[in-house]
């Protein structure tokens, strides 16, 4: 089958489409799925450019959707034809103490997809049948790939960030993962939402953040306080939600917070240390909350949100390309011409 391969050349990563095994069935809970639609990640670009790491001879990515082609023969619950997606856990061990918990996104045995075992820029995948789930009646194929960073942001946000119905809550960055932050907010019944990103390249992405529901807008530029008393009666906010790893915006973003306010940080970061002011944040009593993986109810509530909040997500697909031209998916990303992006093998 064709796939993208991640590899090094004189310290510099490079990926490229060629040859690589098909994968087979090795246990009898596995099941084999021909890869129908692949989310083009900023993380998979941050592979390239060296600021995430992800070991060579590797298929790069990890958002997708596809059909049931292969089951291994303890296999219940699924037959070939069923449109499933995929939670990342390959590899729990199911006897750890985070397994035990019910925690097992947190694992150290996981080996998730496109990172530490076979991605999905490829034409199919095998997978143990406990991490997939049946693709809901009336979602399509397309819009089915953006599960993945749905469950993300749900975990983040809603879970592990507690963001309730009647929080102000500032997101920054309005790319793919602060438009699917902000569709998961609304879902869930959040009121008060503004949010912030550059105009720099035109105003496309927050013009996109208001259809899609934000209570305001606006750029790093305006007075952010004065927005927030606008929408929700008080100059300060009860979360902050990073998705741009910007260090201005993460700053910006701790000094809008209320005491005990909470900081969601979902963005990657160009560089590996970030300044700010620690003692407002011990002062204030800031909780910070890293978060980059998902939970199984995340998943759970993704489901529901792929199948209310559909016309909106397909919004956010703004390019479509065969896998053999992923480079033009990660130009247009990095040029902003593209939001979210999808390949087909």
């Amino acid at each position: 089958m064709k796939a993208v391969v991640k590899h090094t050349r004189d310290g510099k990563a490079f990926f490229r489409l060629e040859d690589f095994a098909e994968p087979q069935l090795q246990n009898p809970g596995d099941v084999k799925i021909r890869i129908t639609a692949v989310g083009v990640c900023a993380s998979d670009v941050h592979v390239l450019h060296g600021a995430m790491q992800m070991p060579d001879g590797n298929v790069v990515g990890h958002e997708f959707s596809g059909v049931v082609e292969e089951v291994g023969r303890a296999v219940q619950g699924f037959a070939r034809g069923d449109r499933v997606v995929c939670e990342l856990a390959v590899g729990k061990c199911g006897r750890c103490e985070m397994c035990r918990s019910g925690h097992y996104e947190f694992c150290p045995s996981k080996r998730p997809p496109g990172w530490a075992s076979q991605g999905v820029y490829a034409e199919s995948i095998v997978v143990a049948s406990d991490l997939l789930h049946k693709i809901p009646d009336g979602v399509s194929l397309e819009v089915a790939a953006l599960a993945e960073p749905i469950a993300v942001c749900v975990y983040g946000c809603l879970e592990r960030g507690a963001i309730a119905p009647d929080d102000a809550v500032v997101v920054f960055g309005m790319g793919s993962i602060g438009l699917l932050t902000l569709v998961a907010m609304k879902d869930s019944g959040v009121k008060n939402i503004l949010c912030v990103a550059p105009t720099g390249r035109g105003r496309r992405r927050l013009d996109l953040a208001a259809e899609l529901g934000a209570s305001a807008v606006a750029t790093p530029e305006d007075d952010l306080s004065a927005a927030l008393e606008r929408i929700a009666g008080r100059r300060k906010a009860d979360c902050v939600v990073d998705c741009s790893g910007s260090p201005d915006a993460i700053n910006k973003g701790l000094s809008l917070l209320r005491k005990d306010g909470r900081f969601v940080a979902l963005g990657i970061a160009p560089g590996r240390t970030i300044p700010f002011d620690f003692n407002t944040g011990v002062l204030s009593a800031l909780r910070i909350i890293f978060s980059c993986t998902s939970s199984r109810s995340s998943w759970l509530r993704t489901l529901k949100i792929l199948q209310r909040q559909h016309a909106g997500l397909e919004k956010i697909i703004t390019h479509r390309l065969p896998l053999a031209q992923w480079d033009k998916a990660f130009d247009a990303l990095e040029t902003r011409q593209a939001i979210k992006a999808v390949l087909y093998p």
